[in-house]
């Protein structure tokens, strides 16, 4: 792929030719390498690319909250001259079934069959989020809901976040590592750390935070308590991701020693397969260690170490207010290259 990928309408194409992007291993090594490297170019020139794609069009369906995700997606849309719509369905459009062979006499008036046949015939490219059923962990662990919005796209889909995958945040992240970092990211250490909850949060951002440094060929551990371990699957599709690149994938119990010297540590929680198997389980596990919540003592022992974390972000529960307004914090940076890296993404998409 081009640096500078110039955009093509897309809406003639046939399903088996479409490039969705469901997860950050959606492309090849030479694709992810120049996405990244065009984010942090479009980060320092405000005016790249801009009304690159003027005549494509970006249809964003939200089935979830968003703030970050809604509006760096518009605003790339934006900047690179497309025209875009959001949808709400259930608010100010109709309610979706997912259901093959329904029998749509509730609540949900359209399809979702019908929903994304007829935004394929409007728009260049879709962009959809829906989160994980948090009940049904092998149609969670599939992705089952947004691969059958890609199932009924005629147009490439970007997954706007899902049950187990959110690749923007990957890129974004990815580009913001390569930053700070350059490409010496391989002799880099990052800390995926568990972090306290009021509510078992889903899998997407863990899952995508643990393959993008391991894509970056980072040496990656994951610190958790042994109750909220992430998915062996994921893990094992980790390992070999890393080891494709130089680096590494392990785990620990043990937070403070997991800190030691790290380049990186990002926080997030997560409820993990404990959540399927036995809610008041993990609801009892959650709640007995408030102690992961990530500190400046825990950041002191880092190596000048950046913390990271998606956002939206509860302060004094997650991170203490001496982390988030302190010398480590990045993550407003992070933020920002959410906008970044959607330009650079939304570009590639309408070049296919």
């Amino acid at each position: 792929m081009p640096t500078s990928p110039s955009p093509t309408t897309s809406s003639s194409s046939s399903t088996d030719d479409l490039q969705h992007i469901l997860r950050v291993d959606a492309v090849s090594d030479a694709t992810w390498d120049a996405l990244r490297h065009t984010a942090v170019q479009h980060r320092h020139d405000g005016t790249l690319h801009a009304g690159a794609a003027s005549g494509s069009s970006l249809g964003l369906v939200f089935m979830n909250p968003s703030l970050r995700t809604r509006t760096s997606m518009e605003g790339a849309a934006a900047h690179l001259g497309a025209r875009h719509t959001t949808l709400v369905p259930g608010n100010g459009s109709w309610a979706l079934e997912w259901e093959l062979g329904a029998v749509m006499d509730g609540e949900a008036a359209e399809h979702v069959r019908e929903a994304i046949g007829v935004l394929s015939r409007y728009h260049d490219a879709l962009g959809v989020r829906v989160f994980a059923s948090g009940t049904d962990y092998g149609a969670d662990a599939q992705d089952t809901l947004i691969r059958t919005v890609a199932e009924h796209a005629t147009v490439p889909v970007i997954n706007l976040e899902s049950a187990w995958a959110h690749p923007c945040q990957g890129l974004a992240d990815a580009a913001l590592l390569t930053e700070r970092y350059g490409d010496a990211l391989a002799d880099k250490t990052f800390v995926l750390s568990w972090a306290p909850h009021p509510k078992p949060l889903p899998m997407a951002v863990p899952n995508t935070a643990l393959r993008t440094a391991a894509r970056c060929g980072m040496d990656v551990t994951v610190a958790r308590p042994d109750t909220h371990a992430l998915d062996p699957g994921v893990m094992a599709e980790a390992e070999a991701l890393a080891e494709t690149q130089g680096g590494s994938v392990s785990a620990t119990s043990d937070q403070a020693a997991a800190a030691e010297g790290a380049d990186v540590v990002y926080a997030k929680s997560w409820g993990g397969p404990l959540v399927y198997e036995n809610p008041k389980a993990e609801s009892e596990a959650r709640a007995a260690r408030s102690d992961w919540r990530i500190t400046a003592d825990l950041m002191a022992r880092t190596r000048n170490g950046a913390f990271l974390h998606c956002l939206p972000v509860r302060r004094n529960v997650v991170v203490d207010d001496a982390v988030l307004d302190g010398p480590h914090a990045a993550h407003l940076d992070q933020a920002e290259y959410r906008l970044h890296a959607q330009k650079a993404l939304l570009q590639y998409v309408w070049s296919l």
